[in-house]
């Protein structure tokens, strides 16, 4: 699910590390909310509770820069916590099964900071009026994070023979419906839409025996 168009930049003060923190979380929580439209400086410095949207924009210029941050900021949050439950799997079906049980619990835990990203997603735009991002771009992160994996699993002997790029995209749509069945009623717990994905994941790419 990431989207990671910027990096973190330099080096700031703590105050100012601080400062951003506290904006970035504000948008967030008025994307969630109200929706893109309707998240403008005026309502983050209302929300963050701070002076004056001068504020905001010395940290971040314009508009475009505070939902870049923004995106930035939940994507590499969600890929560090991932990273962590990932690591140090012995195999390439544990390493597939723990991102996905990974992901699906980051964003049961983390449906602001989704829906902020979806947000921005479909409707930030360039001056040409076309998508800065768009769904697209969330596809190709996980593409990037599954396919490793699953060719790893067929050099081991693991996985059987299968075209990565579908099977990689086929599991995500998976992961997007269980996160629809989540937040949606009548909902699924974060752990019955683990265990459904995960077994999902190893029917589909298992050797036959």
């Amino acid at each position: 699910m990431q989207v990671i168009p910027g990096s973190r930049g330099g080096r700031r003060s703590p105050s100012a590390t601080a400062r951003r923190e506290q904006i970035i979380a504000a948008t967030v929580r008025i994307l969630a909310e109200s929706g893109y439209g309707r998240t403008t400086f005026e309502r983050v410095r209302q929300r963050a509770g701070i002076s004056s949207t001068r504020l905001i924009s010395y940290h971040f210029g314009t508009r475009d820069e505070l939902m870049e941050a923004v995106l930035t900021d939940i994507a590499l949050r969600a890929q560090d916590a991932i990273a962590r439950r990932t690591e140090g799997a012995p195999t390439a079906t544990a390493r597939l099964t723990a991102r996905i049980e990974a992901e699906l619990t980051w964003i049961a835990r983390n449906l602001a900071a989704v829906r902020a990203m979806y947000e921005i997603c479909v409707n930030a735009r360039d001056a040409e009026g076309a998508l800065r991002y768009g769904p697209e771009a969330s596809a190709q992160s996980n593409l990037a994070e599954l396919e490793p994996i699953l060719r790893a699993g067929q050099e081991s002997g693991e996985f059987r023979e299968f075209d990565t790029t579908l099977m990689a995209l086929t599991l995500k749509s998976a992961i997007d419906a269980a996160i629809v069945r989540m937040t949606q009623p009548p909902r699924l717990s974060v752990d019955d839409c683990v265990r459904e994905i995960t077994t999902l994941a190893l029917l589909v790419t298992r050797r036959a025996s």
